[in-house]
């Protein structure tokens, strides 16, 4: 079933092995794992797509600030008449593509209801950038009250200067944080936005996501083995102690690391764990999740090794043969994470950026605080806020990190928002479900956790290849906003 559906609009997960390098050569085993749309395989050739672009301003907390940049945005007309809905589809932290508003169930829908198809691209990610560069102190406007405001403008654009109907019903649609977004727009703007779907969407912040372990543990155990899931365990534990004994240079030689473990920095070693991890939940948070699974635990458990260390090691290191080193260590990230030119690469994937807005905003830091999970014990919140302080300044402390983070949910209601007309739906196999609406709160609202499906996975076309859960799913959300359209 994934297959299929991942031709259509798939999803890859933003990590380092995709490349987040300082050198080819020296992989920096370190991602924030973003799950991020990917451009599908098959793209019509007759396309109807538009580019634009709008002027926005370039902060909305200072009335008399003046100052403007050029956001772009993508639209579709081929299915809207005269009087039908505006079908926008929310920016996230990615580079704007067309097939937002080219294929997928959101395209189906506003085919079926004469709607006009937009999308925005989110200021600071691909080619939106309101400030000249990427610099600690110029990223004061990547902030959510500046992008709710910049979409409120961008709305009432589209109804009065490029549709002239103002009382056009405005449907929104999102996934990830970009369907936060769409959330947070009905909340604060609900005379803008008539309803709302929210594919997959993180709203509950948080000082500490342990469950994404868990949950990645659980995908080892159900799609690989509970000998998968133990040789993991015993490879993390073995390397701890080894490092906690004085033989850090054991694990340096097996892990082919370019800078040897400074087992007296917590901060280094938490990084070295922490790589290993992401290397591992890379393969779990993946449309393939089942086939990577399977695959990579037949490596693990391989009869071959001497021992679960070894086959831990071999594992992590054959997956990038052509390496010279493996760059690990708490330096590294901040040396790859402290561009700030824009066309360097963490900037151009947009990582640096949605870094610093979890370190400002949202938060989820990735630990093993939990003891249900095969990771170990070694990476922690101190990670997390470490790489923060470095890169956004000193001023951004565990204390004032956390006032930031439960801010977010006091301003906005975590995960049980005041909200109607709403809809919230979840894959069971998504690790970030937990940040997200899982129960229905109020009237006029609707929520679905799709069994066996992944982050976002109903955003594609109704295929015959869908489950039957996923299909029921993707025809509520169809029959729900045509009711809304049709009745209020």
């Amino acid at each position: 079933m994934f297959g299929k559906v991942s031709v259509f609009l798939s999803f890859a997960v933003a990590l380092a092995t995709a490349a987040i390098q300082t050198n080819p050569s020296r992989p920096v085993l370190f991602g924030t794992h973003r799950i991020i749309p990917r451009e599908p395989a098959e793209i019509e050739l007759n396309s109807t797509a538009l580019w634009h672009t709008a002027n926005m301003r370039q902060v909305y907390t200072n009335p008399q600030a003046r100052n403007f940049y050029s956001m772009r945005y993508v639209s579709n007309d081929r299915y809207y008449q005269r009087g039908g809905p505006i079908f926008l589809f929310v920016g996230g932290p990615w580079p704007l593509k067309t097939h937002f508003v080219e294929q997928g169930h959101f395209v189906d829908m506003a085919a079926q209801m004469n709607g006009f198809l937009v999308a925005n691209e989110l200021r600071y990610y691909g080619e939106s950038l309101p400030i000249e560069d990427a610099s600690r102190n110029n990223f004061r406007y990547l902030h959510n009250v500046q992008i709710l405001s910049e979409l409120a403008t961008f709305i009432a654009h589209i109804k009065d200067d490029v549709l002239r109907d103002p009382s056009a019903k405005v449907i929104l649609a999102g996934v990830g944080y970009s369907a936060s977004l769409a959330q947070w727009m009905r909340q604060r703007f609900p005379h803008l936005v008539h309803g709302v779907w929210s594919s997959s969407g993180m709203v509950e912040t948080s000082i500490n996501y342990g469950v994404f372990a868990e949950d990645v543990g659980e995908s080892i155990r159900r799609f690989g083995s509970n000998e998968c899931f133990s040789v993991i365990w015993r490879g993390f534990r073995t390397a701890e102690n080894l490092i906690d004994a004085g033989f850090s240079g054991t694990v340096d030689n097996m892990f082919n690391v370019c800078r040897p473990i400074d087992a007296h920095n917590p901060l280094d070693v938490e990084a070295f764990f922490y790589g290993i991890f992401n290397e591992i939940s890379s393969e779990a948070v993946d449309f393939n999740l089942s086939e990577n699974i399977e695959r990579m635990c037949d490596s693990l458990t391989d009869s071959s090794h001497e021992n679960s260390l070894t086959g831990l090691a071999n594992w992590l290191t054959s997956r990038f043969p052509d390496a010279d080193c493996l760059a690990m260590d708490f330096e590294s990230i901040v040396d790859t994470y402290g561009a700030i030119v824009w066309e360097d690469e963490i900037l151009q994937t947009g990582e640096r950026q949605w870094l610093f807005q979890r370190c400002t905003e949202f938060g989820w830091p990735l630990t093993t605080d939990s003891p249900n999970q095969p990771f170990g014990t070694h990476f922690s919140t101190d990670l997390f806020h470490g790489i923060c302080e470095r890169l956004f300044d000193e001023w951004l402390t565990r204390d004032r990190f956390e006032t930031l983070i439960r801010q977010t949910n006091d301003y906005y209601g975590g995960n049980r928002p005041d909200i109607r007309y709403s809809i919230f739906t979840h894959g069971a196999l998504d690790p970030w479900r937990f940040s997200g609406v899982t129960e229905v709160i109020f009237n006029n609202t609707y929520v679905n956790i799709i069994p066996d499906a992944f982050h976002g996975q109903d955003l594609a076309s109704i295929s015959e290849d869908d489950s039957e859960e996923l299909r029921r799913s993707k025809e509520m959300v169809t029959d729900t906003i045509r009711r809304w359209l049709e009745s209020r």
